[in-house]
């Protein structure tokens, strides 16, 4: 079946999508959305992570993403509340640093976090705004 779409014309499209789609695409994209008020475990492997305590720093760790399973997946994680947050990538650390560079600690600045993408069992930083990983 081939539905085209025309100017003007709204439609709800459900299931895959296979070829091309061209135009412009409204409502924007909701991303998973995961908020840290207090210390704990980031249970999502791709989305959003508000890091939200305003009385200390969030201590949130994040475990391994899955070889081949989770590769591709991106993680922004951002600071809400001008405190040094700390991101624990448990076992690998960020860019394969094992202990190394497994602790992310952000400045204690509103807007401060990470992006991250999973590659073969491992978080690589893609974009790094006043965290320093150790």
């Amino acid at each position: 079946m081939t539905t085209h779409f025309q100017h003007g014309i709204a439609a709800n499209v459900t299931g895959n999508v296979v070829g091309n789609i061209a135009g412009d695409v409204s409502g924007g994209v909701k991303l998973p959305t995961q908020v840290l008020a207090a210390n704990g475990a980031i249970t999502i492997k791709s989305g959003l992570v508000l890091l939200t305590k305003a009385d200390g720093a969030v201590a949130a760790t994040l475990a391994a993403p899955t070889a081949t399973v989770d590769d591709g997946k991106i993680l922004y994680i951002v600071s809400t509340t001008a405190q040094a947050h700390t991101i624990t990538a448990t076992t690998i650390g960020f860019n394969a640093g094992d202990a190394a560079g497994d602790v992310a600690t952000l400045g204690a600045a509103i807007g401060n976090g990470l992006v991250v993408v999973a590659y073969q069992g491992e978080w690589y930083v893609l974009a790094n705004t006043n965290a320093t990983i150790a």
